[in-house]
């Protein structure tokens, strides 16, 4: 990779703010420094602002993916998130035309080293961010180990201290080649895995409550009956969709999330600008389904998500924590799932992705799953070295907390308590802790 030294200095600085960047690089065969050679007919290519990004937008759309990787939105997270400096996406090229993409963005960011809810640690570093099934095209094994390494050869470069590939699949090339071609002092020794859950949808409603337990089925449905029961002068779920809807969703869904324990962790749902970009580009191109149940004219629960193609995307929910013992959440999905599942929501979805974690309501409705880990790999530079010294001795307590917890049997209880003091927070007064850095909204539900 040639830099010139004026460009070499403003990367290696601590500057934050508009950088002038250099024309679209190209990468012959024969100068990456270990590892398959690129032939006569392929080269690299890395699109580093947004004409470039433009110049790869057919086919970037003619290969499938997850809604976090379609050009629009990654497009509308650069223009949105205060912390990103300019794209970053790594072309694979082959006799002049794109073969395969791994898609990025640089950042400035402080970065975020956690025990369970306890941030320890918030250095700041420069990072070049993957993004949630970043890899498009061709994602052959050759292919996908040029692109890695030359996510290495960046970092060697001086362009970021760090690279993080979001949330990959433990079984795929990519994770296996993430993991293994840095060098030991720059690899993730430990990256954090978390489920993925989904649910491939049923012909009926009534063939998801066969597969639940009876204890859970039962359970369900008696709370169901309460809360209806209780929920005087009635129910009723509304979705929203259009443009024009927007204000009354973020006037109605705020008024319940800002009772939430997510709200106290300053994630989840918040009307601000961020969310704002988020669900107005949705919007615009169709994808919005913002569900919120009302008793009477008072919002009590929300759900919001996307559509696209036949995958409903569930991005936020939450619920008024008065209601908490009759799990209004849960409530209000069962009611969506079902309209999916009869036709009368006047969609086709043939899948409904609840995305990463844990909960409890997931255990109750998925049926796929995977195991995913986001993978650090750090610049061979002291900066570099240093994170990962950090990020292993934060992750190996993290660990043995996890671990002492399950033992005793203690998790829920203090998931319960924090929750509950998370919850309260968020009556008082405005968050003290950041938003999540990866802009991904986090969701939960009783």
């Amino acid at each position: 990779m040639h830099l010139t030294a004026q460009f070499c200095g403003v990367l290696n600085s601590e500057a934050v703010g508009d950088i002038t960047l250099p024309p679209i690089e190209d990468r012959k065969a024969g100068t990456l420094s270990v590892g398959p050679e690129l032939s006569g007919n392929m080269d690299i290519r890395i699109a580093r602002d947004f004409a470039e990004v433009e110049s790869l937008r057919d086919a970037w759309s003619r290969w499938p993916g997850h809604r976090d990787s379609e050009i629009d939105f990654y497009l509308m997270i650069l223009r949105s998130y205060p912390e990103v400096l300019r794209p970053h996406v790594i072309a694979l090229y082959r006799n002049g035309q794109p073969e395969a993409i791994l898609i990025g963005r640089l950042e400035q960011k402080k970065l975020a080293f956690r025990v369970g809810y306890l941030t320890l640690f918030q250095p700041k570093a420069r990072c070049l961010e993957f993004v949630y099934d970043g890899l498009r095209g061709n994602a052959s094994p050759e292919n996908t180990e040029i692109l890695v390494r030359e996510v290495m050869n960046c970092l060697r470069n001086g362009e970021a201290d760090l690279a993080i590939l979001e949330f990959v699949r433990i079984d795929s090339v990519l994770y296996q080649f993430s993991k293994t071609l840095p060098g030991f002092l720059g690899r993730d020794t430990s990256p954090s895995q978390t489920g993925h859950e989904s649910l491939k949808l049923p012909s009926s409603i009534d063939e998801l409550y066969k597969r639940m337990s009876s204890k859970r089925r039962s359970e369900i449905r008696r709370k169901a009956k309460k809360f209806v029961a209780q929920a005087t002068p009635g129910t009723n779920i509304v979705c929203y969709r259009d443009p024009e809807q927007l204000d009354r969703i973020f006037q109605d869904v705020e008024e319940i999330a800002k009772k939430t324990y997510l709200r106290g962790l300053g994630a989840g749902f918040k009307d601000n600008t961020l969310v704002r970009a988020r669900l107005e580009l949705c919007a615009r191109k169709g994808w919005l389904r913002a569900y919120i149940l009302y008793i009477g004219d008072r919002p009590c629960a929300y759900w919001i998500g996307m559509l696209c193609g036949e995958t409903f995307y569930g991005e936020y929910v939450g619920y008024d924590p008065e209601y908490r013992l009759l799990s209004p959440g849960m409530f209000v999905m069962l009611n969506v799932i079902e309209t999916f599942c009869n036709g009368t929501s006047g969609d086709t979805v043939r899948e409904v992705d609840f995305g990463f974690g844990n909960a409890e309501y997931k255990s109750a409705l998925c049926n796929s799953s995977s195991v995913e880990a986001s993978v650090f790999v750090f610049a061979p530079t002291l900066k570099g070295i240093r994170l990962n010294l950090i990020r292993t001795a934060t992750r190996m307590l993290d660990q043995v907390a996890r671990k002492t917890i399950a033992r005793a049997n203690w998790l829920q209880k203090i998931k319960k308590t924090w929750r509950d003091r998370l919850s309260k927070r968020a009556e008082d007064g405005p968050p003290k802790a950041e938003p999540p850095g990866d802009g991904k909204p986090a969701s939960a539900a009783n």
